[in-house]
């Protein structure tokens, strides 16, 4: 004979378990004293919640401006989507002009451009000297141009580039890069931080003490005793209340 079974989720996902404890508040706040949920138990989960709903909101602030750093890094650099090897006042083209200078003086004898640290491969005979698409490479090999070109003086083949502008990309860039790798480790720290709040974070279970997802659990478990038999009623709370019909399972009032 087939029986009903059913099983009410608890997320673990961070915006999904903050979500599901927006709407417990809302529904006890709007139930007022009719609430099926006490008042501690209810402030216990606020103080959570705004505690993570904080760090929520500033880890998407400092993700968004790592990003933000980094697409500027990347446009000083030379490597954005909108632009090519041609266009002027960036890494990439100055590096690419000094690249096109050398190859050539040393037309048949490129292997020298190594010298100015520039890789030069030859498969199949054919020379190749490409210019690094990664930021960190590419920052390597215009210093390194740059300081041959400063220990050659007045000798150098590459004084007619815009060493002033190289060098002034070279330390944005770079500076670009700190501000985007502290943006990184605060986001994070609010990740962390928010995580330990809900009771997600590495080594944190359900079991885990004065937590949204700990008092959630407590909220659902509450529920559960009051409407009996009929758990749909739990909807009304947030939750997902999944129902199935089997003959074989076990029945299931716990989902983790």
């Amino acid at each position: 004979m087939s029986r009903n079974y059913f099983s009410v989720v608890i997320p673990t996902n961070a915006d999904k378990l903050l979500s599901l404890a927006d709407k417990i508040l809302q529904k006890h706040y709007q139930d007022g004293a009719a609430s099926k949920i006490n008042e501690t138990l209810a402030q216990a989960l606020q103080q959570k919640q705004d505690i993570a709903r904080v760090e929520n909101v500033r880890q998407g602030e400092l993700d968004r401006l790592k990003e933000k750093l980094n697409e500027e890094r990347t446009l000083l650099l030379g490597w954005h989507d909108t632009q090519n090897a041609y266009t002027e006042g960036t890494v990439r083209s100055i590096v690419t002009a000094a690249r096109d200078i050398l190859m050539g003086n040393y037309r048949g004898n490129e292997r020298i451009l190594g010298d100015w640290g520039f890789v030069v491969n030859s498969p199949k005979g054919k020379v190749q000297v490409i210019i690094p698409k990664n930021a960190d490479e590419l920052i390597a090999l215009a210093k390194k141009v740059m300081e041959k070109h400063y220990m050659d003086g007045g000798g150098s083949l590459l004084n007619d580039l815009p060493w002033e502008v190289l060098n002034n990309r070279l330390y944005e860039a770079e500076m670009k890069l700190e501000e985007a790798r502290k943006a990184n480790r605060d986001k994070e720290k609010a990740t962390q931080t928010r995580n330990i709040a809900l009771g997600i974070d590495k080594g944190q279970s359900s079991k885990t003490p004065n937590t949204v997802k700990y008092i959630v659990k407590s909220v659902r478990d509450l529920l559960l005793g009051t409407f009996r038999g009929r758990e749909q009623e739990l909807g009304d709370w947030g939750f997902e209340v999944n129902r199935n019909t089997s003959s074989a399972a076990e029945e299931r009032e716990a989902a983790e």
